[in-house]
């Protein structure tokens, strides 16, 4: 698409809370975060939107209309100018292997973000969508309050769309051409995106829903994607990282 061609849906959302969401290629007792969402997220917070801005039947034509018109989009991500992540040991339930009970009680790594100065942009690539999409998913946007795990809070302060190549701020694919200033980046990141075998199946919607038949692969359906964040590192501790964007 040539930059002419190139229009972004761009929705902004303050941190309610703390930001947690685990890296991919990290154990479920290792759990470090990343500092953004990532574009699967994203598509899946929509879809679920659906279900809570409509009823019955019409919630799933609206959630299958969306997944067809976001799955082969980029999203990308312009952080809050400052991002702080805490290191921290919790308490968690794991499954029992030996003895009675089902659970045992054990010590898992976390990592939590909290972010300040300013908003969360999230921008998704939709020239040639349909008016009536773009007015759809801008709705949708506003629904969202929760990216992320559990309890990953934000609120949508508004939404709207821009024309021309995306500015400076945002993350970009290391791979791919995206990368035009690699100066303005200290981060990368990996964070999973649609698949493009979802994006061709048929059954796609199935694949990703709760209720339906089909498994998403990872590497197949659900692919990593290494990503460029405007991040550096301000100042580090043992107990916590003080990252600040690079641009604004």
């Amino acid at each position: 698409m040539s930059v002419e061609e190139q229009v972004w849906l761009v929705a902004e959302y303050e941190p309610v809370s703390l930001f947690s969401l685990r890296m991919s290629n990290t154990t479920s007792k290792g759990g470090k975060t990343l500092v953004v969402p990532t574009p699967y997220a994203v598509k899946m917070a929509l879809i679920d939107a659906c279900f809570r801005a409509y009823d019955g039947e019409e919630a799933q034509r609206t959630a299958r209309s969306v997944f067809d018109a976001l799955k082969g989009r980029r999203i990308r991500f312009r952080p809050p100018p400052h991002c702080v992540v805490q290191n921290t040991f919790v308490k968690a339930l794991d499954a029992e292997r030996d003895g009675d009970l089902p659970f045992k009680q054990t010590i898992v790594y976390r990592e939590f973000a909290a972010f300040s100065g300013g908003t969360l942009a999230v921008a998704v690539e939709v020239g040639g969508m349909s008016e009536a999409d773009c007015a759809l998913v801008e709705k949708l946007f506003r629904h969202i309050n929760s990216i992320g795990k559990r309890g990953s809070f934000w609120q949508c302060v508004g939404a709207g769309r821009t024309s021309g190549p995306i500015p400076d701020g945002y993350t970009a694919a290391l791979h791919g051409g995206e990368l035009n200033r690699p100066e303005l980046y200290g981060m990368v990141q990996v964070l999973d995106d649609f698949g493009e075998e979802l994006v061709k199946a048929k059954d796609g919607f199935e694949r990703i829903s709760t209720y339906g038949e089909g498994k998403v692969t990872l590497g197949k359906h659900r692919v990593l994607a290494t990503t460029a964040v405007p991040y550096r590192v301000e100042n580090a501790s043992k107990r916590h990282t003080w990252y600040r964007r690079v641009v604004g």
